[in-house]
């Protein structure tokens, strides 16, 4: 078989994929024409953003493989990010699609560390993992045998640009306590969070209101006035909690 392999110039899958195909591996940007006549096209630590078209030149889609437990940690630095947010740890093989790291899953595992690890070695560990993860599975793949599965609509997504606030000058040598410690937020920055969340979803709130008057005003008005009843009572519960005293 022909794969194009799109990322990392060294690794032990392109070892293991080259003992029976015929691999091209690239990590420069890549148009619909280059990848059209390959059986498989995969994905892991490549930096450029697939369209569309590319997407669909391939035969069989285009598979990524991500250090994060997904939906948790898309984007950049997912394993950083992991014990920032102190969400769930691992590493995931799924398709591409037009998003970034939101396409359907084939094969996941979750990773478990310590707070003595430093950053390092629990990124070296999710490479590990995938790696095994993948040739333990490519099998699977060249048949068939797997599920497509969803991934759920909550997780994370993060920029390059984010990690830019921490100044951290040598984060990978940081054991994970330490690195928890250092990034840890104020109650104030987190309320400021909660308060931009809350104006962005005020104006989504307003809209499905607008809605709701345009196509149905008489249901409209009748859920309203049990959200105004509701609203009075928990202003007097809040009342009852201030001089709860």
């Amino acid at each position: 078989m022909r794969i194009l392999f799109l990322g990392y110039e060294k690794n032990i899958i392109i070892d293991f994929l080259k003992k029976e195909n015929d691999v091209t591996i690239c990590k420069d940007k890549i148009d619909a024409e280059m990848v059209k006549d390959f059986d498989y096209v995969i994905s892991y630590g490549y930096t450029h953003i697939l369209k569309k078209d590319v997407l669909d030149a391939c035969k069989l889609g285009i598979i990524n493989l991500h250090i994060s437990f997904l939906p948790w940690n898309r984007g950049f630095y997912p394993n950083f990010w992991s014990f920032v947010k102190d969400t769930k740890k691992g590493v995931t093989i799924h398709f591409m699609d037009e998003g970034i790291d939101t396409g359907d899953i084939l094969f996941q595992k979750e990773v478990k560390f310590n707070n003595e690890q430093t950053l390092e070695e629990t990124y070296h560990r999710l490479r590990e993992e995938i790696e095994c993860l993948f040739i333990d599975n490519w099998a699977n793949i060249i048949s068939g045998n797997y599920v497509r599965r969803k991934q759920e609509k909550k997780g994370s997504f993060h920029l390059k640009k984010e990690l830019e606030k921490f100044k951290l000058s040598n984060p990978w040598k940081i054991k994970i306590k330490e690195l928890k410690a250092m990034t840890k937020r104020t109650d104030l920055e987190i309320i400021d969070e909660v308060e931009n969340i809350r104006t962005k979803n005020n104006v989504n709130w307003m809209d499905i209101l607008r809605l709701a008057f345009k196509h149905a005003p008489s249901d409209a008005r009748k859920l309203m006035a049990k959200v105004n009843e509701h609203d009075g009572r928990i202003s007097e519960l809040l009342s009852e909690l201030a001089e709860n005293g």
